[in-house]
């Protein structure tokens, strides 16, 4: 399969991050390798940028690129960006110069015929990005109880027809398990009112997009990484963050107000007995968006933010 992906934003994420020659970098979703060729060519030969992804077909598209193009200054690395301390640890004897995600799905997966990423046709239903994932898709979807489906889709999917979609599918897996995506996508579009089924985004989008967040447990990964940032960044270094899903924004929006603050006490506390001291500071007033024409050329972008951050002590 050809791993095809464009970065998204690539512009504007190396307008904020800034990369100079002999920088770190370390770039947490690999992808197709926008990112991080785009990073490789900044820091030059006596730099370096650390790629990380879980997903194994996007390491092999990366060996085939640095190889074809005689790239030395990357070192990949297969793996979840939840364990960016360990591999920071483990590959880099000093901290980095600038961090990068590009969260969610890459074009390429979604293509991929081979997983269940897509609701054209009719895939095998996995989403998972590796091996390591939470939970297998068609496991979750054939065993998950009527209440923990109907709260995957609505926290994580923001699906209005949540628990008459979780209903139809306890009912339907009585008589046959799921193992592929189109009989899943048939309840979606039955339980869908007929208004609804003919808009811009398919029906079955929020779904796919809960069923794929569970099954990898992005927001948690999400979370472990930022924990990460503050002691795998340098002072003075750079965080970009692309996200894609309202969810993934919120938690890298709030991570950033936290620690862009220096007290996190409650506001009626008459003094401060957390000690925490904000050592971040944020590069933009307001998220950045993609460009219309970004969005004309490649549709897939229309939905990403841009977030990012400067580590300040």
């Amino acid at each position: 399969m050809t791993y095809r992906h464009q970065p998204v934003m690539l512009p504007e994420v190396l307008s904020v991050l800034s990369p100079c020659p002999g920088q770190i970098y370390i770039d947490c979703t690999l992808g197709g390798a926008g990112y991080t060729l785009a990073l490789a060519a900044a820091v030059g030969k006596k730099g370096k940028v650390l790629a990380i992804d879980a997903d194994p077909l996007a390491i092999a598209n990366a060996e085939r690129i640095i190889k074809e193009k005689k790239i030395e200054n990357i070192v990949l690395v297969h793996d979840n960006f939840k364990n960016l301390a360990a591999i920071s640890n483990a590959y880099l004897k000093s901290s980095a110069d600038g961090i990068v995600f590009d969260l969610g799905l890459s074009s390429a997966q979604l293509d991929d015929e081979n997983r269940g990423f897509s609701f054209q046709g009719d895939r095998p239903l996995d989403m998972a990005f590796g091996a390591g994932a939470d939970i297998e898709t068609a496991a979750l979807l054939n065993r998950a109880s009527l209440s923990e489906l109907t709260r995957i889709f609505r926290e994580l999917g923001e699906e209005p027809q949540a628990y008459r979609l979780a209903k139809e599918i306890v009912i339907a897996r009585q008589n046959k398990s799921f193992t592929s995506t189109k009989p899943l996508v048939d309840i979606i579009l039955k339980v869908t009112p007929p208004r609804l089924r003919s808009g811009k985004i398919h029906p079955a989008t929020r779904v796919f997009q809960a069923l794929r967040l569970a099954t990898n447990d992005e927001f948690g990964s999400l979370r472990s990484a930022l924990t990460a940032v503050p002691m795998v960044l340098k002072k003075g270094g750079h965080l970009a963050v692309v996200s894609f899903h309202s969810g993934e924004d919120r938690i890298v929006k709030q991570w950033l107000k936290e620690e862009s603050t220096d007290c996190l006490c409650p506001p009626r506390a008459p003094v401060c007995v957390c000690g925490h001291k904000a050592s971040f500071l944020s590069l933009l007033k307001k998220p950045l968006l993609p460009s219309a024409e970004e969005i004309n050329f490649n549709p897939r972008a229309r939905s990403a933010k841009l977030r990012a951050a400067e580590k300040i002590r």
